[in-house]
């Protein structure tokens, strides 16, 4: 159902200071990240959703309570500033839940400053299970983890449910090899309002965790699943990029969906990543995600290694 949402932005600078040292690792130099010291909030109704910390988060209040579920974390550089920003826009006391939808920096920097507090962390199985160990990826450099326990998920998911957060009912699901091998979305059914994870940006082309199964398949597998539970009018909200609506998700499946019918047919005949790229599949979106090289190298090797196995 249409909701009307008003949309102000404010903008807060904060220093933002938690230092490498506590995860027990070196942290990554990131090949997609924002690095902005400066939070952007915008206001989504109920919600709101807060930009420049590495990725886009997700918070909404109890309003009965002193709490406030967060989804993803941002860079652990900057959780300090998203954390104060987060309360005192509700003007709240804690963060009960804090939800991974996947297990890249970008969105679990926070875990170790939250779960240091009681959050409650919920992710994916996997994604718990690649913050136990030290993992390299094709979206940075050098490696990540593992964290320390106090920044472990306490609760893991691994398929589609439901959940209740301060009344309000909340469908999950599982996205498989999309943009990592550990995607989640969340629904928030009575905001009509998509939380959809890693596979989704905007202004820009997702970056494919090729190490960890991402795939064309899979990222094409999730727009048609993320496809069935919006409508033209709902909010989406992308891991990178600025907010969306429903109609924007069943275009990206048109794209990605012709997309991949012709990585599939190019690599019938031959076809290596390089050629893909000098053939301009993507030109006609550059206006709107920018350069496709990098994105379309990626997505035939993908189909190369599904198709080819070593």
């Amino acid at each position: 159902m249409k909701q009307d949402f008003s949309r102000r932005q404010f903008l807060e600078t904060g220093s933002c200071a938690v230092a490498a040292g506590v995860l027990g690792t070196t942290v990554p130099s990131l090949v997609s990240a924002q690095s902005s010291t400066e939070i952007i909030r915008e206001e989504l109704s109920h919600a709101w959703v807060f930009h420049g910390v590495g990725c886009n988060v997700f918070a909404m209040p109890d309003i009965n309570g002193d709490g406030v579920m967060m989804v993803d974390g941002g860079l652990a550089e900057h959780s300090g500033a998203l954390v104060d920003s987060v309360l005192n826009t509700f003007g709240k006391d804690r963060i009960d839940l804090l939800v991974n939808t996947h297990w890249h920096p970008e969105q679990t920097g926070s875990n170790v400053t939250l779960g240091a507090q009681g959050s409650e962390i919920l992710a994916h199985e996997k994604t718990g299970m690649y913050l136990r160990n030290s993992v390299q990826s094709a979206l940075f450099e050098g490696r990540y983890g593992p964290l320390p326990e106090v920044g472990l998920p306490t609760k893991t998911i691994s398929g589609t449910g439901r959940m209740k957060y301060a009344g309000q009912e909340i469908i999950y699901g599982y996205l498989p090899a999309a943009h990592s091998d550990s995607d989640v979305w969340l629904y928030f059914t009575m905001l009509d309002t998509l939380v959809a994870g890693g596979p989704v940006t905007s202004g820009q082309w997702p970056i494919m965790d090729i190490r960890h199964g991402s795939w064309m398949g899979g990222l094409l597998k999730a727009y048609e699943t993320l496809a069935q539970v919006v409508s033209a009018d709902t909010v989406v909200i992308p891991a990178h990029g600025p907010i969306i609506n429903g109609t924007d998700i069943l275009r990206m499946r048109a794209m990605y969906t012709n997309l991949h019918l012709d990585l599939s047919e190019q690599l019938n005949l031959g076809m290596g990543p390089k050629d893909v790229v000098n053939m301009g599949l993507l030109d006609d979106y550059i206006n709107d995600f920018g350069d496709p090289n990098l994105f379309l190298q990626n997505a035939h090797r993908s189909i190369q290694r599904a198709f080819v196995p070593d």
